[in-house]
């Protein structure tokens, strides 16, 4: 088997395991004398992630916590560009007009990079991606030789992207279908809050912003600026720790019935440069017949013992004060109890608290 085979092989087996979507991109920087790979996946000009070999972690968490992926003039020049091939910057870029560039200057340069050769690849989920091999600034430009080798090898690595994309998007469908058949509406939301794909539970109980594409938006204020910081909190890596999911109670509307909806990070998301959800959101539904005990509320929103039973006492008609002497605790410790409960649930007064937390009933 040749070199090219092999590679072309390896190309298709990406298609099928997204976790070797980095490997391979080691293999196309060898092939091409360059010193790592990255994907950018991109909508509407705006990045949402990335993949990256190993020997580009530094540059890369510069450019996150910095913001260059929203100003990546390299970028913006490609995608006007054929997306037939792949194409080296040093022909859209002088290295007068580097010097000038801050992408270059301020990112590039210092951490020893300079060239690179990239192509752009448009896939079903509505997003961009963008494939560069990054080459140190002083090995050169990348030769021509190379950018063909590669361009040879594009229509591969566009129907590979094809494929990934239309399985993460299968794989997606069926896991809100088979939500659906425990009785749970369920949703596939984009890091931007569009909705990906949902099963007709979930249409139905959010009638009027469930079209693929449309951005959710939730019962109240309050309840959407508690899925806004969520979403931006997976946008900007959540300052590298792991995202644990969220819950959000949703208070009984027209036509609704109460239920706490579960904001679920989808695994693998950071890794997985296809699949466009960055959570599955699910409600679940309540049952109206009794005040539910603390280990349901608990569960539900994500609550402490403490908090839970703090959260219970006001649904029941208890104050801070009744509630402080009943668990024997500082009136001010209520307080702090109540603050962290406000920041997990999405209200901001005690009084929608009680009245969100009175509609919990256990489930049937």
């Amino acid at each position: 088997m040749t070199g090219r085979d092999t590679i072309v092989d390896r190309i298709y087996e990406a298609s099928l395991v997204p976790g070797q979507w980095t490997k391979l991109l080691g293999d196309l920087a060898e092939l091409s004398g360059c010193s790592g790979g990255i994907v950018v996946s991109a909508r509407d000009f705006t990045p949402n992630r990335t993949i990256h070999t190993a020997s580009l972690d530094e540059i890369c968490d510069h450019a996150t916590r910095d913001g260059w992926w929203a100003r990546n003039v390299r970028g913006d020049v490609l995608l006007t560009l054929p997306s037939t091939e792949f194409h080296s910057d040093a022909d859209s870029f002088s290295m007068q007009d580097m010097s000038r560039e801050p992408l270059y200057r301020d990112l590039l340069w210092p951490h020893g990079f300079g060239y690179a050769t990239a192509t752009h690849v448009q896939v079903p989920n509505g997003d961009t991606l963008i494939l560069s091999l990054e080459r140190r600034r002083d090995a050169g430009p990348v030769e021509r030789e190379a950018v063909a080798r590669l361009t040879a090898l594009r229509p591969h690595i566009a129907r590979s992207a094809l494929l990934a994309s239309r399985l993460a998007f299968e794989t997606i469908r069926s896991a809100n279908e088979a939500f659906g058949m425990t009785g749970m509406p369920s949703a596939a939301v984009s890091p931007r809050g569009r909705i990906i794909d949902c099963n007709a539970l979930f249409s139905q109980r959010f009638e009027a912003t469930t079209g693929t594409g449309d951005r959710l938006r939730l019962d109240s204020q309050e309840t959407n600026r508690v899925l806004d910081e969520c979403l931006q909190a997976i946008r900007s890596g959540n300052g590298g720790k792991p995202f644990a999911s969220r819950s959000i109670a949703l208070a009984r509307g027209e036509g609704s019935e109460a239920a706490v909806l579960h904001l679920v990070p989808v695994a693998g998301f950071a890794r997985d440069i296809f699949a466009a959800a960055a959570f599955f959101v699910i409600l679940t539904p309540l049952d109206a017949t009794r005040l539910a005990p603390v280990e349901l509320i608990q569960g539900l929103f994500d609550l402490t013992t403490m908090e839970a039973r703090v959260a219970r006492a006001l649904a029941a008609g208890s104050d801070v004060d009744a509630t402080a002497a009943r668990f024997g605790i500082a009136r001010e410790t209520v307080r702090a109890h109540l603050k962290s409960i406000f920041a997990k649930t999405g209200f901001s007064r005690q009084t929608d608290l009680a009245a969100a937390i009175s509609l919990v009933r256990t489930v049937e």
